[in-house]
């Protein structure tokens, strides 16, 4: 993975090595460092880790030497065409990118790495040959299989020459690309078997490109393991140790990845961003406290945006070894509110030494978590939800639920710090007619509810939640339509999830109107404002209102005169899980601060 926190020059940074370091010393078994450019014209990304000369190579020698205490450390040799298909290569520019993969193996025998390993895959040079889709070269290094392989071929051949049997050299493929005219499970067979020959010492056994980036990351839409059937396809013909990946983020799939054959080694990347922990837990049996993954792909989309990466679940990356420090005199404090950014400050104020007491006014921890799960295809989020909740318990919290917190309630006990995490309410937005309408429901109403009634429904808001509620009602087989002001769909969502949730429900018959406006509700009949101007869209039973939240946070100003207060979350402007989350921890990491300064 690259996690794009390197330097601009592609030397390692403070943040770079202490990521790694922070899952290599939780018994990891072998640690592979991301996609490392091993020639300028192959950078990806800003930030991104390079091998491509010698004034690199004191990080790199640290890097592997802190990582080889604890593990087997490898790192993967890239090369990132972009926008740059096969044909725009000649013979001289092949010759010279491919003796920079020759030479970046040889730095990185130098510096202490046990093993590379050639990116081969996801629309990096080397795939750019290997695929069909991408290379229509009619040389010897384009047309038949043998062909498109001769670029790999002659990159391991290269590489084996030079390093001998010092370095262990692996090679990641997409094993199946899904598109019409890509990379077969047939033809990477093939290639498998090849490099099986030549001696590699393992494959691993990905899949997809950009355009099917839900198959190489796969979102909580895509099932765990969906790659694995591939692996356990290769396996059967090479007899070197294939490597599986794609949402191995739960022990149970990550156990039987290996034990049911599929593969014989697993690999996991996200779920080691959400807890560096994960290899040590899965081997010690602490399933429960595993912080899950929601692949929920903000870390894919913080790349994307050529960010350092970052996860929606886990507030640490980018301080990735802190040590959560005990506060120095005893701090009494007060939440309010049980959704993630409540959860996450009572649990980290717990572990700092803190006396918390948490108000939750409903009878169930996880506040928006709760409801979110609903939808099809987010049973992650519940698992996020209970890790948050036996997180906050297990840290000692006292949790008072079915409990509302007023001004009054809380100066009782003259708590030292309030954190206000009461998060957000529905808009209701001002359309004629609306208040009249006998069924009008927030998306939280309809998430909420224990059944769905059958009948004709509008949605109004074409944003995640959304298409998410749309989605739940049309399983029901309700009549579905959803109006989106912008022309944008599924705001708030990674592109792979928003792509699959989109086609879902069109092929389930949902009737989706982008850069569409309601105007008037007469009756049940709704009129809206096109781009082609005013048309009525028809009868409907049910109006959902997913029109987005608003803050609600009358607390804080009826507490701050009396003592310290921060507010977090919603409570201050709706956003994400991610912020949530992190706001929590560092108002828990604040406390000591403002106590003192009260």
């Amino acid at each position: 993975m690259v996690i794009n926190c390197a330097d601009t020059d592609g030397s390692v940074t403070g943040p770079f090595r202490e990521f790694y370091l922070a899952r290599a010393e939780q018994q990891v078994g072998y640690v592979l460092v991301g996609a490392t450019y091993v020639h300028p014209h192959g950078k990806g990304f800003d930030r991104q880790l390079g091998i491509y000369s010698d004034p690199l190579m004191p990080g790199l020698a640290d890097l592997a030497a802190g990582l080889s205490v604890h593990c087997r450390v490898g790192i993967q040799l890239s090369f990132k065409s972009v926008g740059k298909p096969p044909t725009q290569f000649n013979l001289e520019d092949i010759q010279t990118y491919r003796e920079s993969f020759r030479k970046a193996a040889e730095r990185a025998r130098a510096a202490g790495f046990d093993a590379v390993e050639l990116h081969a895959c996801h629309e990096y040079w080397l795939n750019y040959f290997l695929s069909p889709h991408f290379n229509r070269r009619s040389d010897a290094y384009g047309g038949s299989l043998p062909n498109r392989f001769r670029l790999l071929r002659e990159v391991v051949d290269s590489i084996r020459t030079a390093v001998g049997s010092d370095l262990i050299v692996g090679v990641r493929l997409s094993l199946n690309e899904f598109v019409e005219d890509g990379l077969r499970l047939d033809e990477t067979i093939q290639i498998g078997s090849w490099l099986d020959e030549m001696k590699v010492d393992y494959i691993s056994a990905s899949g997809g490109i950009a355009i099917t980036q839900h198959h190489t990351s796969p979102p909580m839409d895509v099932p765990r393991a969906s790659l694995l059937p591939l692996a356990a396809e290769l396996k059967k013909k090479v007899s070197v140790p294939v490597i599986g990946v794609g949402r191995l983020d739960r022990p149970d799939v990550f156990r039987r990845s290996v034990s049911d054959g599929y593969c014989d080694l697993a690999a996991v990347a996200r779920a080691l961003i959400a807890d560096p922990g994960y290899a040590r837990k899965v081997m010690a049996g602490q399933d429960q406290s595993i912080r899950p993954c929601i692949a929920c792909n903000h870390c894919l989309l913080c790349l994307q945006r050529n960010e350092p990466v970052r996860c929606a679940v886990n507030p640490f990356i980018g301080r990735d070894r802190m040590a959560i420090p005990s506060l120095k005199k005893p701090v009494s404090v007060v939440v309010v509110g049980g959704g993630p950014a409540g959860l996450s400050a009572a649990a980290h104020a717990s572990k700092r030494g803190g006396r918390v007491c948490l108000f939750e006014r409903s009878s169930k921890l996880g506040g928006a978590l709760r409801i979110g799960h609903r939808a099809p295809h987010k049973e992650p989020i519940k698992e996020f939800a209970d890790y948050l909740a036996d997180q906050a318990q297990q840290a000692g919290c006292r949790i008072l639920l079915g409990r509302e917190a007023t001004a009054d309630i809380i100066l009782m006990d003259t708590p030292d710090h309030v954190i206000v995490a009461t998060g957000g309410t529905s808009i209701i937005p001002d359309i004629n007619g609306l208040e009249t309408h006998p069924r009008v429901f927030t998306a939280e109403d309809v998430l909420y509810a224990p059944q769905i009634e059958p009948g004709t429904y509008l949605v109004i808001g074409g944003g995640a939640v959304g298409l998410e509620t749309a989605e739940l009602i049309r399983t029901t087989g309700a009549h579905v339509t959803v109006l989106e002001m912008t022309d944008t769909l599924g705001r708030g969502m990674h592109a792979t999830r928003q792509l699959l949730i989109v086609e879902r429900l069109r092929t389930a018959g949902v009737c989706i109107h982008t850069e569409t406006t309601p105007l008037l509700v007469d009756g049940s009949r709704v009129w809206a404002k096109t781009s082609e101007g005013p048309c009525l869209l028809g009868s409907f039973d049910v109006v959902v209102v997913a029109a987005g939240c608003r803050t609600k946070d009358e607390l804080s100003q009826r507490l701050v005169a009396h003592t310290a207060v921060s507010v977090i979350g919603d409570a201050v402007h709706p956003r994400s899980i991610r912020e949530a989350v992190s706001e929590g921890l560092d108002a828990a990491l604040k406390l000591g601060e403002v106590s003192q300064k009260k």
